[in-house]
């Protein structure tokens, strides 16, 4: 029986590549993104007979519902992996210079928009045999950094998620896991930089002065990988490994470099 696959924040970046690399390899793949457009050429690059679309605005349960009902007619009822991938970083800086609708756009779309997902996608999961629930996270869901707080927090958030889950959804027979990127070449690297003065973090001129920056490739391996792993985060990248490792067992290291890193800009 052919394998299926939902993919939130399809259009671009993350969602996108693995969009494209599981429907090379068989898979029949929903791809729901709030961007029409973006949908309508990732189908166009996969082939229509091997994917549907629909547009999905995550903070918004009624498109859910219809979501869920569309992919399983699609697929006759079966999600192999609910990839519950999209997200946003609209802006980046101190805390104070970002206007409070643009932090709570940040908290519906990460966080609420998760949740969303979760709970409109637990039936279909439990009706298929050896499903996954897959968030996407990011590695400041696991460590600290300046100015992205609101964003960080979100994706703080959602690793706790991701851990209760696994719990709860055991004794459905469904896997909670969730991959943690370093910073990837996707489009949250446009986020635009509001502190007077300062340099965005999430600008990929000034990360690649910093750091390595991963294409998305390397993300979609992970997402490979989870779905025959046992573990429940999976950093994408030596630097998301290296940090989160010590931010479980030195994290003043974790907060010293931290500080380093951008401490031309927010420190």
């Amino acid at each position: 029986m052919t394998k299926s696959i939902f993919i939130t924040g399809a259009a671009s970046g993350i969602g996108k590549a693995t969009a494209i690399s599981f429907a090379e390899n068989g898979w029949n793949v929903g791809l729901f993104d709030i961007n029409q457009e973006g949908l309508k050429e990732v189908a166009e690059i996969i082939g229509h007979n091997k994917c549907m679309y629909q547009k999905l605005d995550v903070t918004n349960i009624q498109d859910w519902i219809e979501a869920e009902k569309s992919f399983s007619q699609y697929t006759g009822g079966r999600c192999d992996i609910f990839f519950n991938n999209a997200g946003i970083a609209n802006f980046a800086g101190a805390f104070e210079d970002i206007k409070i609708e643009e932090m709570n756009k940040i908290i519906d779309v990460n966080f609420k928009g998760v949740v969303n997902g979760c709970f409109t996608m637990l039936e279909i999961l439990k009706s298929t045999k050896n499903s996954m629930l897959l968030n996407t996270s990011s590695v400041a869901g696991l460590i600290t950094a300046p100015g992205i707080s609101v964003y960080g927090a979100t994706k703080h958030a959602v690793s706790s998620l991701t851990e209760n889950l696994r719990i709860e959804f055991e004794r459905y027979g469904i896997k909670v896991s969730e991959i943690n990127p370093w910073f990837t070449e996707t489009p949250i690297l446009d986020a635009e930089a509001v502190t007077t003065g300062a340099r965005s973090q999430l600008d990929r001129e000034f990360v690649n002065q910093k750091t390595k920056v991963y294409p998305v490739e390397k993300v979609v391996s992970s997402v490979w990988s989870a779905y025959d792993s046992s573990r429940i985060h999976h950093p994408v990248g030596f630097e998301a490994k290296f940090a989160s490792f010590f931010m479980r067992h030195v994290p003043p290291l974790i907060r010293g470099l931290s500080k380093k890193l951008f401490k031309d800009s927010f420190i």
